[in-house]
């Protein structure tokens, strides 16, 4: 496995476990968020590199920040 895309690997482990503490499916957080139900889907496979301005929706819906978002990735 290529080193990048385990940072994407545990990326998408720290953002399926928020949304999962927040109790929300991939579409609703999808809506929230005003992205494509299937691009969450590439980021929590791991498939996807969000931006900067994907991760802050992200963060926003979330209820986190960037850098926790971040933190241990």
């Amino acid at each position: 496995m290529v080193r990048g895309n385990f940072f994407y690997q545990r990326l998408a482990e720290k953002i399926i476990s928020l949304r999962q503490k927040r109790k929300l499916s991939q579409e609703q957080l999808a809506l929230l968020s005003d992205l494509d139900r299937t691009y969450i889907a590439r980021i929590e496979e791991g498939k996807a590199n969000p931006s900067i301005k994907v991760l802050n929706k992200l963060a926003r819906v979330l209820k986190t920040r960037i850098s926790s978002l971040l933190k241990g990735v």
